[in-house]
């Protein structure tokens, strides 16, 4: 009781404050217990993001094909600066990891058959707190704030960069304390018999992840404590007052390893997604576990900040080396297994292959995609490090990020929404994702063996990488539309009247599927019975029809 906060059953009074309804509503938004509604505000928030975002990578895709003065679009080269950061930041910040929370605080808690999730007034409260730091950091961009000027930090800027670090450090604060409820969950709040090892792919990723961001994104709070000190100082240390010194400090965070940490989750939406709707097991769950639990370790990158190391860099040495190749194996075990899977059950599909098994095996796609460049940037002889890998890297891990959590609404939607969602829309936005991912990230990979920096290319070759870049923009442009049609089809469907979805549509594996559709308020009508697996609701299917 006191982890869950919840009230008893006989202190709950049926009655709603008088007057307007729609006070009434904001009323229950603000002080509700339910981590079902909490993850639908989350869910809500960053699909709304998501769209600002991928405008702004439109943006700067637009302005990078002129690779000589990328300053056009957004009037200066400072402002395109601000721009390329905020599109970095916001993508992981405000879309990426918020949408991986809101669709776990719906899930794991049914997942583990826990009636709410641990500490559901910290959970309301991060919410609020995420959101309320997201919108400090965006208006203090705008102010001509950012995460640092390319052209030295004036006084003028001095403010509007401290408010931008307040707001960032505000919205990971709300972030890590998501996380904190999620794993708690999963820790100490599983039904019987429901040990670690049979806790669902998709639970135990959130577990992993949220650790692993509990490990690494501290380190960044500390990171742009220090630079706020500076700016609002006297410059003792000069952590952020000329060039780009504040982003430096940062932009290890946005790259690998630490970048992984966006990718953990996708691998246990795939894990649960895939064999359901293959109509098979998976295989090894030890294997996909452990799988999971190497990329969190391979994830941790606050030891290799190369600003806070110089003039060491950690990324010269043998650790850092092997944990770029490392990263590969992981998830191409995951993908291996997954995509068996998928084979075995090809017989069990029917037409074509639905939105949540294209989203899942195309969001791993992507995410080996990305693991493979990292692996290309830690060999020394190419000389990969300040190229443009890195953004290929970042823009297929965060647009895996999307098609997973895209696979997972589809998949979830009896659970979050009540009804299912819109197949044909659904499959066309998933392959918009994918198609418009691997246009987005395969140009930069190959200019990246072409040419030098990210932000001002001007070298020889820079009539095909202005070609390549072309490319580029016209992937982030279809990204844009797979991400708008998502956005619309959940609009569409959060709206009242929607036909109700039944409690188990996909004949699930999990204990989420043997609740009502949306679960009742403590998720289950009676206590789940003592699990002995970590598919239950299929031994219990194959048990009854060996008897029959």
């Amino acid at each position: 009781m006191t982890m869950t906060e919840s009230p008893p059953a006989e202190a709950v009074v049926d009655e709603e404050p008088t007057g307007d309804r729609s006070a009434a509503g904001i009323y229950s938004l603000l002080t509700t217990n339910d981590h079902k509604t909490v993850g639908r505000l989350y869910i809500a928030g960053s699909l709304l993001f998501a769209l600002g975002t991928v405008i702004v990578g439109v943006l700067v895709g637009l302005e990078r094909i002129d690779t000589a003065q990328p300053d056009d679009v957004f009037g200066g080269l400072n402002a395109y600066f601000q721009m390329w950061t905020l599109y970095r930041v916001a993508f992981v910040l405000f879309v990426a990891m918020p949408l991986f929370i809101g669709i776990a605080m719906v899930v794991v808690p049914i997942q583990v058959g826990a009636t709410n999730i641990a500490f559901p007034r910290a959970a309301l409260a991060s919410f609020w707190a995420w959101l309320l730091g997201a919108g400090i950091t965006i208006v203090a961009v705008f102010a001509g704030g950012g995460w640092g000027a390319l052209d030295g930090v004036t006084g003028n800027e001095r403010d509007a960069i401290a408010l931008t670090l307040a707001g960032t450090i505000f919205t990971i604060v709300a972030l890590l304390t998501a996380s904190m409820c999620l794993a708690t969950t999963v820790i100490s709040l599983r039904t019987a018999g429901m040990n670690l090892m049979r806790v669902p792919v998709f639970a135990w990723s959130m577990l992993v992840a949220a650790s692993t961001w509990l490990f690494t994104l501290p380190i960044v709070i500390a990171n742009m404590a220090l630079i706020y000190v500076d700016l609002r100082g006297r410059d003792p240390i000069a952590f952020g007052t000329t060039d780009s010194r504040v982003w430096a400090q940062l932009d290890w965070v946005f790259t690998q390893p630490a970048l992984y940490a966006l990718a953990i989750p996708v691998l246990g939406m795939a894990g649960d997604i895939v064999p359901v709707a293959a109509g098979v097991r998976a295989g090894r769950h030890a294997v996909l576990v452990t799988a999971i639990a190497v990329l969190g370790l391979l994830s941790l990158g606050g030891w290799m900040q190369p600003y806070m190391t110089a003039p060491a860099d950690h990324r010269d040495e043998f650790v850092y080396i092997v944990f770029g190749i490392a990263a590969v194996l992981p998830v191409l075990a995951v993908l291996g297994m997954l995509a068996d899977a998928a084979r075995r059950g090809a017989s069990n599909l029917l037409g074509l292959p639905s939105t949540m098994l294209l989203g899942a095996l195309g969001a791993l796609l992507l995410v080996e995609v990305a693991v493979i460049g990292g692996a290309l940037r830690v060999i020394e002889p190419f000389e990969l490090l300040t190229r443009t890998t890195t953004t290929a890297m970042f823009n297929a891990t965060m647009v895996g990020a999307l098609l997973a959590a895209v696979a997972g609404l589809w998949y979830w939607a009896p659970k979050v929404f009540g009804t299912k969602l819109s197949e044909g829309t659904g499959r066309l936005s998933v392959l918009a994702l994918l198609v418009g991912g691997f246009v987005l990230v395969v140009p930069d990979l190959v200019s990246g063996f072409l040419l030098g920096e990210d932000l001002m290319i001007v070298e020889a070759r820079e009539s095909i990488v202005e070609a390549l870049n072309m490319i580029s923009f016209i992937g982030s442009m279809v990204v844009a539309l797979g991400v708008l049609g998502a956005v619309l089809v959940v609009a569409r469907t959060a709206r009242p009247g929607q036909p109700a979805a039944g409690d188990d549509p996909w004949d699930g594996y999990t204990l989420e599927w043997s609740t009502a559709s949306p679960p009742p308020p403590d998720n289950f009508s009676e206590t789940p019975a003592r699990v002995g697996s970590e598919l239950p609701l299929l031994d219990q299917r194959e048990s009854e029809g060996d008897g029959g």
